[in-house]
């Protein structure tokens, strides 16, 4: 547990709040913790089982969810003291990631470290490919060095996954660097490692990288905006894919960059990436330097942490944008308050007032909000609009058990939730119109020009190691009710023998009518653009995707193990 003064502090703050003392006791605040932060093994099942039980965990009031949340802002018991830090404040320590895998982290603490006290994180990426397992983790050591001085100065934790699995394989590791040495899951697992560890204020992790870590930079804030406060690309490759950008617009950007820089594409990338910002109105600071090549800028730290000191992570903007992209990590289906069922939604969500949000979907059939009362009113009927059809209106209940629910599972105490509401994308001809309007309107005004750095990888990764898969198929109608507006399904027209198609029991003539539960859309794809997904998903050591078909007139559940295949030379 924290130090008694951190107790303290709860009290007065419950109490300046407005929370009387009544609904702090009501609170049972070590049933929280419990059910949040575990310290040994049984006791998650009790303090679950405590919460259901628990009168004031649902219908709960205004006040008793203020209550909760002060609670949760302490966050949770941090794991060494200072004492144990050796090695000029450098601690080292490998993280098991979900893909079974084990990444070596190292963490810089600055000489003003304490227990009780919450610091800003900088989660710093290094470039690649090193070459062998000592260079990964000699290039996490210069990241941790070239970020030390000014975090030092400025009073900042620095952590630097070791990507040592870009050296493993068959030699062409370098192709396929961003699909299979450092996923976005496995630097969530990181980051959460660190904040077991350290006293991390959760509102301020900026993500930054040299090189290869500056595209993993903004491609997972692009899939996950909710997850930083910042990002700083260093020397970066770029982006020129509009449609993923929008995703950041709630993310300030630093950037710096060398014209003499002539990595992968030199300047035009981070151009690129710069004019996309600007129009869509992001909090951004481009630098650009004559005389500067492909290098890390470290003088243009303190700086650069002086302008990222106001600047906290976005919470729950009352304006979401949902893109999904091609990217390295696919967008996350949830986004901010805003999830959509389907990978594939577009969506765009709005708090009118606080009683009103207005949404626009496409290419789902469900959108989940999660609410609260800084996005509109709990305590009044509030009305849901969906591509300008009403689809709800009423009284939401408040629940804390879905609040810690929802913070469990997201490993963010920050973000409270306390409704979750379920509505569907109407299937109407208007419903339809107002929806193809959005995409429309979110069509990009930057062609894309040269494949990017990671389209350039996909391809690569289609093209000499997805034969594995083995089967294609054309669009044609649901033979069954779908679940969304415009979906379609799969008439599958050849299967490979050799395949995991195959050896999931997959036949031509078979309907494809969902793969991995994702459905498939006009003019989405199809087996094209399910191809694209996979290749950004798919491990070498295979996964399991339930296959849903209809064969002879009824439906039918396939299950089999899908990966990435072997390295095949290109022919010819």
């Amino acid at each position: 547990m924290r130090h008694p003064a951190v107790r303290t502090a709860l009290l007065l703050a419950l109490l300046l709040l407005g929370a009387p003392l009544a609904l702090q006791a009501q609170v049972d605040e070590q049933l929280v913790r419990s059910y949040l932060w575990p310290q040994t093994p049984g006791e998650f099942g009790p303090a679950e089982a405590g919460l259901r039980a628990a009168p004031w965990t649902t219908g709960a009031s205004r006040e008793v969810l203020q209550a909760l949340e002060q609670i949760m802002r302490v966050g949770p018991p941090v794991a060494f003291d200072i004492m144990q830090i050796v090695g000029d404040r450098l601690n080292q320590f490998v993280v098991s990631t979900p893909g079974g895998r084990s990444v070596p982290v190292l963490v810089r603490l600055p000489s003003s470290y304490e227990r009780d006290r919450q610091y800003p994180l900088m989660f710093a990426m290094h470039g690649g490919p090193p070459g062998s397992v000592e260079g990964a983790m000699g290039s996490a050591a210069r990241m941790i060095d070239v970020w030390a001085p000014a975090a030092e100065a400025a009073g900042w934790i620095v952590a630097s996954p070791a990507m040592i699995d870009v050296v493993a394989g068959d030699g062409r590791t370098q192709e396929r660097l961003p699909y299979e040495i450092f996923q976005p899951e496995e630097a969530r697992a990181v980051l959460h490692a660190v904040r077991e560890r350290y006293n991390v204020d959760p509102d301020r992790v900026v993500s930054t990288g040299i090189s290869l870590g500056s595209n993993f930079s903004i491609a997972y804030a692009a899939a996950h905006p909710d997850w930083f406060s910042a990002i700083v690309p260093v020397s970066t490759e770029g982006e020129s894919r509009e449609h993923l950008l929008r995703n950041l617009v709630p993310v300030p950007v630093y950037v710096l960059e060398g014209t003499q820089d002539q990595n992968i594409r030199g300047v035009s990338g981070p151009r690129a990436l710069n004019n996309i910002l600007t129009a869509l109105g992001n909090d951004l600071v481009y630098r650009e330097f004559g005389d500067r090549a492909h290098e890390g800028f470290a003088e243009y730290y303190p700086e650069v942490l002086r302008w990222l000191e106001g600047r906290a992570r976005v919470m729950d903007p009352l304006q979401v944008l949902r893109v999904p992209h091609a990217g390295i990590a696919a967008t996350s289906r949830r986004v901010h308050w805003v999830e959509s069922r389907d990978r594939q939604g577009v969506v765009r969500a709005r708090v009118v007032s606080r009683a009103e949000i207005e949404i626009t979907a496409r290419w789902t059939g469900v959108v989940r909000l999660h609410l609260n009362d800084r996005l509109v009113d709990l305590d009044q009927a509030i009305t849901v609009r969906v591509n300008d059809q009403a689809v709800f209106e009423g009284v939401l209940e408040r629940s804390v058990l879905k609040a810690l629910e929802g913070a469990r599972a997201l490993k963010d105490e920050r973000r409270v939730y306390p409704v979750v509401l379920e509505v569907e994308v109407p299937a109407t001809p208007a419903s339809m119109e107002v929806a193809a309007a959005l995409t429309e309107e979110l069509e990009p005004e930057h062609p894309a020009g040269t494949l990017s750095f990671w389209e350039m990888y996909a391809v690569r990764a289609l093209e000499e190691r997805f034969g594995s898969v083995g089967f294609s198929g054309t669009a044609v109608p649901m033979p069954t009710e779908p679940t969304a507006p415009e979906q379609v399904a799969i008439r599958i027209t050849a299967v490979d023998g050799r395949s995991d198609a195959a050896a999931a029991g997959l036949l031509a003539g078979d309907i494809l009518l969902r793969f991995g539960g994702e459905p498939f859309f006009r003019d989405r794809g199809g087996v094209a653009g399910l191809y694209h997904w996979l290749v950004r998903e798919l491990r070498t050591h295979g996964q399991e995707y339930e296959l849903l078909v209809w064969r002879e007139g009824r439906s039918v559940t396939l299950r089999g193990d899908f990966s990435l295949g072997p390295y095949r030379p290109p022919t010819g």
